[in-house]
């Protein structure tokens, strides 16, 4: 899949791509992908320290740089129900061997 960089969506200020790399998210469809989570979009706007409406008019901004393919793609719901959290479980005391 090609990426998009952030640099070459238009309406994005150099201030606002830098503060996305600063959490390293560099492309369209990365922002896109973000935005589709659970409180994606919340946190969108928070680290781009923006109004409401203007992530809205961001992640357009995003959006349409990518084909209909990619981004349903990208807002597609992911199943991570198999994967763990990366944590073990607890250590036994008293293991029985």
């Amino acid at each position: 899949m090609d990426e998009t960089p952030l640099e070459r969506v238009p309406g994005w200020s150099s201030d606002q791509v830098e503060r996305m790399m600063s959490s390293f998210l560099t492309t369209a469809e990365q922002v896109v992908a973000l935005a589709a989570t659970p409180d994606g979009f919340r946190s969108f706007a928070q680290q781009l320290h923006v109004s409401d409406q203007e992530a809205r008019r961001l992640l357009a901004a995003a959006r349409a740089q990518l084909s209909p393919e990619t981004l349903a793609e990208m807002e597609a719901a992911v199943d991570t129900s198999e994967y763990g959290l990366g944590a073990l479980p607890p250590w036994e005391e008293n293991p029985e061997d």
